[in-house]
């Protein structure tokens, strides 16, 4: 996957100039363009240790020892609350990475490494920082009907999510549309899709 989160000489501002730059190519070449921005809601929280364990074996080739490894890292984990100076009983974690540990990050990223078959699948350009994603798509003023593209695709995602027990917030998700002066933006099924709620937000943004 294209990911600027978790890597050495990454970050946000190298995810940022890259998103901007292949949108200002586009525009450069006249071609108008549709971003959007996916929110997930508590990611780390919710990565399933089983299908975790599946990944790593099948897709990433880990097996043996070194998959009996994280097996036992994160297995047997237990939360509990503690407030007042009294514990709550202790409940057993089935789902999650631990958050703040080297190993976190990167298995979540591996979690999410079908996510970008799926995305290619569809020829959309994405990238991603941690658990964000942005989705653009470029085409001709006219031709609007390759908007259905990256209509499946956020079908697909949003199916893929659900079966990998993570939350695609649609009430966070935005739509942006980059303007040049020279364009006109005509008017966008994807706006209407039952993909994005009421709350979803389109944002007109101009390139300079």
């Amino acid at each position: 996957m294209f990911q600027s989160g978790f890597r050495a000489h990454h970050s946000t501002d190298t995810a940022l100039l890259k998103v901007t730059n292949d949108l200002l190519i586009a525009s450069d070449h006249g071609l108008v363009s549709m971003l959007v921005l996916l929110d997930l809601s508590a990611a780390f929280d919710t990565v399933d240790h089983s299908i975790l364990l599946q990944r790593l074996e099948h897709v990433i080739g880990i097996k043996g020892t070194a998959l009996d490894w994280f097996r036992s890292y994160l297995s047997d984990r237990y939360q509990f609350a503690h407030v007042h100076g009294v514990p709550s009983s202790y409940s057993r974690v089935s789902h999650g990475v631990p958050q703040g540990s080297v190993l976190g990050p990167i298995l979540f990223t591996l979690y999410m490494l079908p996510l970008g078959n799926i995305i290619r699948q569809h020829g959309i350009n994405f990238h991603c920082y941690a658990d964000d994603t942005q989705l653009y798509l470029s085409m001709k003023p006219e031709e609007t009907e390759k908007l259905v593209k990256l209509q499946t695709c956020l079908k697909d995602i949003k199916s893929w999510m659900s079966s990998n027990f993570l939350l695609l917030n649609s009430g966070k998700t935005e739509v942006m549309v980059p303007l040049s002066p020279h364009w006109v933006m005509v008017s966008s099924p994807l706006l209407s899709s039952p993909f994005l709620s009421s709350s979803s937000r389109l944002v007109m943004l101009i390139l300079v």
